[in-house]
C-alpha cells in the first residue's frame, strides 16, 4: 500500500500517474478486501515504528473542505479503529 511520502517530492505529472496506479490496483476491490489490505499495512507500520496516526489525522484536517460531513465522520472512525 502507497504511503503519502511515495507521493511527495515528485512532479505532478509522475505524482497523478502514481496516484492513478494505486487507484487502478485497489477500484476492483470490495469495502472488505480494502480494510483487511488497510489494517495488514497499519500492523506492518506498526511493527516497524513508521505508523504517524498524528500525520493521518493532520491530513484529514487540510482536506476537511473537500470531504461532506458523513465522508468527514466516516473517517474520522477509521483512524479512531487504526489507533
Amino acid at each position: 500500500m502507497a504511503k503519502l511520502s511515495d507521493f511527495q517530492g515528485k512532479n505532478k505529472q509522475d505524482a497523478n500517474e502514481d496516484v492513478m496506479s494505486k487507484f487502478n490496483e485497489y477500484k476492483d476491490l470490495s469495502k472488505q478486501d480494502l480494510n483487511k489490505k488497510l489494517f495488514e499495512e497499519v500492523a506492518r507500520q506498526k511493527s516497524n515504528g513508521t505508523f504517524d496516526i498524528h500525520a493521518l489525522e493532520n491530513m484529514l484536517e487540510a482536506i476537511r473542505g473537500n470531504l461532506n460531513e458523513s465522508d468527514y465522520q466516516n473517517v474520522k472512525r477509521m483512524l479512531e479503529l487504526l489507533r
